[in-house]
């Protein structure tokens, strides 16, 4: 304290002094008067002792103001969230509070003079060291990450922030540490990091949801058009299809019509010529030696004539099938296509299909007179078998060829006006509420198939 202020403050104490003391007994005139010397000091004595009783007053309430300082500085100090150790040059711990002693896992009195790195895990500790090395080196505030051996044998992270303090009266550095606890930190960082990838992951699926709702949407929409399509379609097939039955039934009538009078009216006038050839031939046979010869060429030529023309009435018509059945009928196909062309044929058929409606039989026919046709025109085939079994409630119909085989679908695509014959006999089958299909392989030849609803003739 400098010389003036101390003047200052022992006159302030003095005029205190002289003050508390009149209060307390005011001298009389004839006692100043008479023992003046005597009074004075006795004064002087007095205030002084006022003086000493002020000061240790004084000091009694700086104790007091200091001991209140000290406590509130030793609970923040020990109690703080944060741990405060202090160490020296040998990273010996030469003073801590009360959380750096329960981070350690330890009491605050065995902890000193303790060596602070082995508290760190194995895998810290050399860095730890080396981090020290810095703090003793180097001035300011240094900060390491690192983790704490646990009691329970596990660990905890924690955040080591060092700064080198003033040396001791020994000389030795000091280095004053705080270490903080983050595991919690770390939980709650981890947490966060779960929280944001589970919040991008659900705003991805929350997308990806809206996007197939949208999808979804579409696609119903396209699904609704779709069957709207499908019915048009089913519709339109039926239309064509009524309509193909009408064409198929007129020109069936027409067929068959034409195929009569084809048979009845060119069979009665080459008939009438040929009667009246044979009687030319008889009358003639008198008069003229190379009549006759001529006669007979004419006649063979009339009777081939007669042939071909009921060649094309039996293609044009089903045969006489008032006067031929469907087994002779179909037999009759065959035997002409062994004629012509060499193929070996061969049929099978139970009885009963003679008892199915005409419109049955008439479909059996065409489709199986089809099939011949085209194994006559493109399957190079040597031999063909005609099935007709009945299977449960259904009849089958299966035609078999040892000929080349051919991709179906591109032959009716590509080759439109040789599959209007398969297309014909499909639509035949359907008509009567069958199925129809053509299986062709390389090297199996070609199998055609129609399953036939049967049911009772009225």
């Amino acid at each position: 304290m400098k010389a003036t202020a101390k003047k200052s403050a022992d006159t302030k104490l003095r005029h205190a002094a002289e003050k508390h003391l009149a209060t307390k007994k005011a001298p009389t005139k004839a006692t100043i008067e008479t023992e003046t010397d005597t009074q004075r000091l006795l004064h002087e004595l007095q205030v002084h002792q006022v003086e000493l009783e002020m000061q240790n007053e004084e000091l009694y309430h700086s104790r007091e103001t200091i001991e209140h300082l000290l406590s509130k500085y030793s609970d923040l100090y020990d109690f703080a969230p944060v741990g405060y150790v202090s160490i020296d040059e040998t990273c010996t711990i030469t003073n801590l509070n009360l959380t750096a002693a329960t981070l350690l896992g330890d009491d605050r009195d065995k902890l000193i003079d303790h060596n602070l790195p082995r508290f760190f895990t194995p895998d810290c500790r050399l860095g730890f060291l080396e981090f020290l090395k810095h703090v003793f080196s180097e001035n300011g505030e240094h900060a390491y990450e690192a983790k704490l051996l646990q009691p329970n044998g596990g660990s905890c992270d924690v955040n080591v922030y060092a700064t080198p303090a003033a040396c001791r009266g020994d000389s030795k550095k000091i280095c004053q540490i705080v270490i903080a606890d983050i595991t919690e930190l770390k939980h709650a960082q981890e947490s966060r990091k779960k929280l944001q990838i589970a919040t991008a992951t659900n705003e991805a699926l929350q997308a990806e949801i809206h996007d197939r709702k949208t999808l979804e949407k579409e696609l119903r929409k396209g699904e609704l058009h779709l069957v709207e399509l499908l019915n048009e379609s089913r519709d339109m097939r039926a239309q064509l299809q009524r309509i193909s039955h009408k064409m198929l039934s007129s020109q069936e009538d027409e067929r068959q019509q034409l195929g009569k009078d084809m048979h009845d009216i060119i069979s009665e006038a080459l008939t009438g010529l040929h009667h009246a050839q044979s009687h030319l031939q008889k009358k003639g046979a008198l008069d003229a030696p190379n009549l006759a010869a001529t006669i007979s060429e004419t006649h063979i030529s009339l009777e081939q004539s007669i042939q071909v023309m009921h060649q094309f009435a039996n293609k044009l018509r089903l045969t006489e099938f008032d006067e031929l059945p469907l087994i002779p009928a179909l037999r009759a196909l065959i035997e002409n296509l062994t004629e012509q062309t060499g193929i070996q044929a061969h049929l099978s058929a139970f009885a009963e299909v003679e008892q199915l409606d005409k419109s049955y039989r008439t479909t059996i026919f065409r489709v199986t007179q089809e099939a011949l046709a085209n194994v006559t025109r493109h399957a190079q085939a040597s031999k063909v078998d005609v099935e007709i079994s009945q299977e449960a409630n259904a009849l089958r119909l299966k035609i078999i060829d040892d000929g080349k085989s051919f991709e179906v679908l591109d032959h009716i695509l590509a080759h439109e006006n040789e599959s209007l014959g398969l297309l014909a006999m499909r639509d035949r089958v359907e008509l009567i509420g069958g199925h129809f299909k053509i299986l062709s392989a390389p090297g199996a030849g070609t199998t055609i198939l129609a399953h036939i609803p049967l049911h009772p003739t009225a």
